[in-house]
């Protein structure tokens, strides 16, 4: 995991093991809704903004089929007392 911080945004690359094993990628409604993948691979734009706005539209209309909102254990958005477990 390669954390890229920006004057307004925070993006986190993944490889396609901790897409699945952190987020949730391949369980449908569980996977979280911030994991996106494009030419780079995978990533998550949670603190990315307005990627992430749209997202947050997007779960409140109900149209994606993730719900995930990540903050569980293993996700850099974890409490810190979270994220090693």
């Amino acid at each position: 995991m390669e954390k890229i911080v920006g004057d307004f945004s925070t993006e986190i690359m993944l490889t396609g093991d901790e897409a699945k094993s952190i987020c949730k990628l391949g369980e449908g409604k569980a996977c979280c809704a911030f994991l996106v993948v494009g030419g780079n691979g995978f990533q998550c734009v949670r603190m990315s903004y307005p990627t992430s706005a749209n997202v947050l539209k997007r779960l409140e209309a109900g149209t994606m089929e993730a719900k995930g909102r990540g903050g569980w254990p293993g996700c850099p958005w974890a409490p810190e007392e979270e994220q090693d477990e």
